[in-house]
């Protein structure tokens, strides 16, 4: 009896240790707030656009101003014009400003600077089952 408890002791804590190692991987496949910050920049900035449709959600609302005039695209326009527009290695620098809304939300504010110009994107993140961008607004200065 001794040994039967031992066995069911010892199965049932490999049952727990296998449980514990899957639900780590679960949640290690989906990217953090940094990783979909960094997916954005390297898109944007460098035309690295590998891993950019897993980061927008498929109500993704990019507006882009110029002036008096707006710019809307969807997810699909969106990564359309990333790919045919987007000079790889221009010469850019970054910065981000956070601004955290809640635990499931917040807004980094990307300055892109290019030589004379400067592109500020406002960038929602939402958690909606993974951290996901809802939302840009670009202006140019």
């Amino acid at each position: 009896m001794k040994t039967l408890k031992s066995m069911l002791t010892g199965i049932a804590l490999l049952f727990i240790g296998v449980a514990a190692s899957a639900t780590v991987k679960q949640s290690a496949d989906k990217p953090t707030k940094n990783d979909v910050v960094n997916t954005y920049i390297d898109a944007i900035s460098h035309g690295k656009t590998d891993n950019l449709s897993n980061i927008l959600d498929d109500g993704l609302e990019f507006n882009i101003v110029r002036g008096d005039h707006v710019n809307s695209l969807n997810k699909d326009q969106l990564l359309d014009y990333i790919k045919s527009n987007t000079v790889a290695d221009a010469p850019v620098s970054t910065s981000t400003t956070i601004v955290p809304r809640d635990d499931d939300a917040y807004v980094v504010k990307v300055d892109f600077k290019y030589g004379d110009f400067t592109r500020t994107d406002t960038v929602t993140i939402e958690n909606n089952g993974g951290w996901v961008i809802t939302k840009v607004q670009s202006t140019f200065k």
